[in-house]
């Protein structure tokens, strides 16, 4: 697994050891989690606005009818 190296200020230093005291985790496994729930979480906030957003003319469907559905056995 990679090292990664980085530098902050002695405030967010004290900080993110407060944080990973609380959680009860080395300040090392608290920033690996702490970096992978931002990079693995998924889509970025607007995506999709901006996604299906640049497409005025786009129109969403209207649901279905309910219908009554066949047993699978």
């Amino acid at each position: 697994m990679p090292q990664l190296h980085l530098y902050v200020s002695d405030d967010a230093a004290a900080a993110l050891r407060a944080r990973a005291d609380e959680a009860g985790l080395s300040l090392s496994r608290y920033l690996a989690r702490l970096v992978g729930a931002h990079v693995h979480a998924g889509w970025p906030p607007g995506y999709f606005d901006a996604v299906a957003g640049s497409c005025p003319d786009f129109a969403v469907p209207p649901d279905p009818p309910d219908a009554p559905t066949r047993s699978w056995a």
